[in-house]
């Protein structure tokens, strides 16, 4: 709502029906006792009213550098588009910024310099360097990412757009379905594939012994593909562990004048725009990023920072059938 006078935490206050010093301490992202639609109504009053500190207030008040730092592997996949999305609104909406680096080039102890210099509240980690997380002297989520022996973590259920992509395909007439995933020491590949050969038991059907494994590259899914159809091809449909992979695969499919779906149907986990234009059009199971993104950043806000953190977002996948994926072949 666009309005000519400042905002004040008393608007925001009297919006939300609550006090003002409620307000004043989930804006800032306190540890406080308060119902979860309390405070979303909080933060989504701040957010209409167009609700922004005042930065000189805000730093007399407390030592906060009003700002997250989120580390990702590369800007080209659209997968952190989307988490930057969902980190950036959730982050605005408490008067924050997100800085986001690859950390390309970064050696780890400048990573730790950064952190202890106070430039940042809190790190998210989808990726990058590999950090000791027990140095940060800031709290921290890994983001999509659960390691051995990690306290702080948020990820998707992949389990579960595994087995709904299964599910389309068994519908379809499909029985021998493989599955293309992603490296083997990649938890994400882990999660996608068991739930994958648990769909397929569910059904009582057979776990395929071949394990066509890529590193979520268009050219890792390409080489895969190829050399399973060199072994000869025993399968009719395909469930690809990401978009990139299942990119690659349809263009080794094409090579070997396999034809898609009429002899082999392809279905990937996550979705992106590319899938709508490539021939034929890409079916998908889109992921909740832009929430898990947001998640992150809530939790990482909320929680002190000696609590652990386990938490699988849960909001709806979405299964979106395109051109790929049709009746099994008779």
């Amino acid at each position: 709502m666009a309005t000519s006078a400042r905002v004040t935490l008393a608007d925001v206050a009297k919006a939300a029906q609550v006090d003002v010093s409620l307000v004043s301490r989930v804006l800032r992202g306190e540890s406080v006792r308060v119902r979860e639609e309390t405070r979303q109504r909080i933060l989504e009053q701040a957010s209409m009213l167009g609700y922004r500190p005042n930065a000189i207030a805000r730093s007399l008040r407390s030592a906060r550098a009003g700002a997250y730092g989120l580390v990702i592997p590369d800007f080209t996949n659209p997968v952190y588009a989307h988490i930057i999305s969902g980190a950036e609104e959730a982050a605005a909406a408490r008067g924050s910024v997100v800085m986001t680096s690859t950390g390309s080039g970064w050696d780890p102890a400048a990573w730790y310099d950064a952190v202890d210099g106070g430039r940042v509240d809190g790190l998210l980690v989808a990726g990058g360097p590999t950090l000791d997380m027990s140095r940060l002297a800031v709290p921290y989520v890994l983001v999509n990412r659960a390691v051995p022996g990690g306290r702080r973590y948020v990820v998707l259920d992949d389990a579960r757009a595994s087995r709904m992509a299964v599910d389309h395909l068994i519908g379809l007439g499909h029985s021998r379905i493989v599955f293309l995933g992603g490296p083997d020491d990649a938890d994400t590949a882990q999660r996608r594939r068991a739930g994958f050969e648990a769909a397929l038991r569910d059904a009582g059907l057979d776990v395929p012994e071949v394990r066509l494994n890529g590193d979520y590259s268009a050219a890792g899914g390409r080489e895969a593909m190829a050399s399973a159809l060199r072994a000869g091809p025993a399968f009719t449909a395909v469930v690809a562990a990401n978009v990139p992979s299942a990119l690659g695969a349809m263009e080794a499919l094409r090579e070997a004048g396999v034809e898609i779906p009429a002899d082999v149907s392809l279905i990937a986990v996550h979705d992106a725009e590319i899938a709508e234009y490539v021939s034929p059009a890409l079916t998908t199971v889109k992921m909740p990023l832009h929430e898990l993104g947001a998640r992150a950043i809530d939790l990482l806000a909320r929680t002190p920072a000696d609590e652990p953190i386990e938490e699988v977002v849960a909001q709806p996948m979405e299964l979106t059938i395109r051109a790929s994926t049709g009746p099994a072949p008779r």
